[in-house]
């Protein structure tokens, strides 16, 4: 068994995910993430932060005319975010503070016995979903 920890105060965790933050302009693009994630632990800790999983995200960004796909399959697996303002998600797609115009998003996620948590103020926890927030 494979275990792979992370642990970032006020930072970006990721296992396998694609994340794209700070008022970053996405134009004309194709965003692909296909994953396959086993018995892992994502874990953010602290202020504004991200655990993901096999998940794609964006925050305090612009999408326009792009294609966003996300494939990922999660068994066993633990994201957690803990402390103020996180985001904790497995096999998802989340938009925050986002504007999105004329595009298409995709979520195929296959999850299983995962355990996806957000513990704090103001913080979101997703498993196999697609957020706009």
């Amino acid at each position: 068994m494979k275990t792979l920890s992370i642990i970032a105060v006020s930072a970006v965790a990721a296992t396998l995910s694609f994340n794209v933050m700070a008022d970053t302009k996405v134009k004309k693009s194709i965003i692909l993430n296909q994953s396959l994630n086993k018995d892992n632990a994502t874990v953010a800790v602290g202020q504004d932060n991200l655990a993901n999983t096999g998940s794609i995200n964006f925050k305090d960004s612009k999408v326009k005319k792009s294609i966003v796909l996300n494939q990922s399959l999660n068994k066993g697996n633990a994201t957690v975010a803990v402390g103020q303002d996180n985001m904790a998600n497995t096999g998802s797609v989340t938009f925050r503070d986002s504007k999105v115009k004329k595009s298409i998003v995709l979520n195929q996620s296959l999850n299983k016995g995962n355990a996806t948590v957000a513990v704090g103020y103001k913080n979101t926890a997703s498993t196999g979903s697609v957020t706009f927030e």
